[in-house]
């Protein structure tokens, strides 16, 4: 269960650097880099937000 947190977190944590530099570093008129940097950022911290729900599920339906 620890390892399935701990997954969660960096997924967290990754996905908000990358979408925070989506948005902080300017790029160029014709520069798609930062569209995808920001998309693939909101894609794991939904992913790592997702992995977290279930595990704190996991862990209520283990102490009842």
């Amino acid at each position: 269960m620890k390892n399935k947190a701990k997954r969660s977190v960096y997924l967290l944590l990754i996905g908000i650097i990358l979408f925070s530099a989506g948005m902080a570093i300017p790029s160029g008129p014709g520069e798609k880099w930062d569209d995808y940097a920001r998309g693939a950022g909101a894609g794991l911290f939904i992913a790592g937000f997702i992995g977290l729900v279930t595990w704190l599920i996991d862990v209520v339906k283990e102490n009842k």
